[in-house]
């Protein structure tokens, strides 16, 4: 009955404690270090033109894979995806310009071109030749500009959920876009909630305090969020024009119920992509690699293995 007693007193504290903010910060932060941990990432930074390029690495003696997330995301949403990786691959995860704990400027203009030029300084600092690219939805499209700017230097491009040109058929997120809704710049906990169920067909499972500091943290980076979104909507770069000279094998890899960016927009890319390959996962929202990661990780080690050692170019 004592034992009883002491684990209920336990934690009743540590419920208490978690209505503190910044206990909930500091659990937070043990949390990605621990996903880090168990991924084999370490978290560095390099000097592009005097900014901060902040990433995540895995060490690895062969091949080169980068990896870019989607807007108002960071890094750290390919940290499971990472963890089921062949160990001999180098990986490294970059915080894209305005994004995590890369540079912000409300004096620089965050377009896409924008982010594709930090990105291309981060490579070069880096002396990183050639790598395979993979992005997520504006990931993907940032990856798409780089390739096509750099055809020598990418071996294959994974294109995951990508944005970059107009779907067929609207999103929920187009739809409401339409009605002036900006459901990707979360302004309270509960917006920040919403879009977490737009974004996912199921939500992978977070102790309530990390939620919490998650949509903290989005709202009190709104603004800059805001800046960054009419950055991008103001001046667009659709892909349509460069897909069919981006030649490189490319994976197009979709959620079937993705909300954010329409699964009718893959038949646009299957029609001007050159040399592309399609993977649908079934049940799945916009962002497999942490709704799914081991089946979205295990479909893309298929098609690494299918164009293994690639040569460059002539």
């Amino acid at each position: 009955m004592k034992k009883l007693f002491l684990l209920f007193y336990w934690l009743i504290l540590l419920f208490s404690l978690c209505g503190c903010s910044s206990i909930q910060d500091s659990l937070y932060d043990a949390a990605i270090s621990a996903e880090r941990m168990l991924s084999g990432l370490e978290e560095s930074s390099i000097n592009v033109d005097g900014y901060k390029m902040a990433y995540l690495e895995r060490k690895g003696g062969g091949e080169v894979i980068i990896l870019l997330h989607g807007f108002g995301a960071d890094k750290d949403v390919w940290d499971r995806f990472v963890r089921y990786m062949p160990k001999d691959y180098r990986v490294i995860a970059f915080d894209l310009p305005g994004h995590g704990e890369s540079f912000k400027d409300n004096d620089k203009p965050y377009t896409i071109d924008f982010m594709t030029q930090g990105l291309a300084g981060a490579v070069d600092a880096l002396k990183l030749d050639r790598f395979h690219l993979v992005g997520n939805s504006m990931g993907g499209w940032v990856g798409m500009l780089y390739t096509a700017r750099n055809p020598d230097r990418v071996i294959t491009l994974g294109l995951f959920d990508t944005a970059g040109t107009k779907s067929p058929e609207p999103s929920d997120l187009a739809r409401a876009l339409e009605k002036g809704q900006s459901l990707l710049v979360p302004k309270t906990d509960e917006s920040f909630f919403r879009l977490m169920k737009l974004g996912f067909y199921k939500e992978p499972f977070l102790p309530w305090p990390i939620r919490q500091v998650l949509a903290r943290k989005a709202v009190k980076n709104a603004p800059f969020k805001e800046k960054m979104w009419n950055d991008i909507h103001g001046k667009q770069t659709d892909v349509l024009g460069i897909l069919p000279d981006l030649r490189l094998p490319v994976l197009i890899l979709w959620g079937a119920d993705d909300r954010i960016t329409d699964i009718s927009v893959v038949q646009v890319y299957e029609r001007y992509l050159p040399n592309a390959k399609t993977v649908i996962i079934p049940s799945c929202g916009h962002m497999p690699m942490v709704e799914r990661p081991k089946e979205t990780l295990d479909h893309y080690v298929t098609f690494l293995k299918e164009h293994a050692k690639l040569p460059a170019r002539e």
